[in-house]
């Protein structure tokens, strides 16, 4: 009696996943920063004509960070006046975007400014370019895995039927100023490099899975 064997088709998949971690640095960094301040008109650009605005853009150029890297996220009234009324006095929150070589003059140019608060430091990181290389790495040890198992029951790959991959998304994460955020920036110690206990870079994990389905043969 012959043994049973099964089909080509029965046996030629072989599914194979890989989870694979590698390290991401940060590309930039966002401060978050509220001005006390003042708007006639809301609006982004009516905004960053506020003096103290204005005096901060031109601080921060100086130190290499263009108008385009400041950002109006929110202005808060504090005046019971018409809102088409002049001089209002207003909470303007910014967004600044500096890379991370910038922060130690940017830290130092901020504790000069008055009327500021610093909320918190966040750095930014571009998961999609980092998990290239750490897929396509995965990818390789699975082929490797794959070709292992497919020799020890007398196979070989011919083919790849299907492939997939996702990686771990990276929350923004957050560096809050040293003993508490937010905190009054002229109550830190003005320095041209700023040194507030915080690293002036960042790194992260990043997580890639991939999954393949491997086609076998004789």
């Amino acid at each position: 009696m012959t043994p049973w064997r099964p089909t080509l088709a029965a046996m030629g998949i072989l599914r194979i996943t890989v989870d694979d971690t590698g390290t991401v640095a940060a590309t930039s960094a966002k401060l978050h920063l509220v001005v006390k301040g003042t708007a006639a008109v809301l609006g982004n650009a009516a905004v960053k004509r506020a003096a103290e605005v204005r005096e901060l853009v031109t601080a921060l150029a100086g130190a290499g960070v263009g108008e385009d890297k400041v950002d109006v996220t929110a202005v808060q009234l504090s005046s019971s006046t018409s809102l088409l009324g002049r001089n209002q006095r207003a909470e303007i929150a910014l967004t600044v975007a500096v890379e991370p070589e910038q922060l130690p003059s940017v830290l130092g140019i901020l504790s000069d400014s008055p009327n500021l608060t610093l909320e918190s430091l966040e750095w930014v990181y571009e998961t999609f370019e980092a998990s290239i290389p750490l897929t396509a790495q995965a990818m390789v040890k699975a082929r490797r895995k794959a070709d292992a198992v497919a020799t020890a029951v007398g196979l070989r790959i011919t083919d790849i039927a299907n492939a997939s991959d996702s990686w771990s998304m990276v929350s923004p994460r957050e560096a809050m100023m040293a003993y508490g955020a937010p905190m009054d920036a002229r109550s830190l110690k003005s320095s041209p490099g700023l040194d507030l206990g915080l690293d002036y870079s960042s790194s992260t994990e990043i997580n890639v899975h991939v999954s393949v389905d491997f086609e076998m043969g004789e």
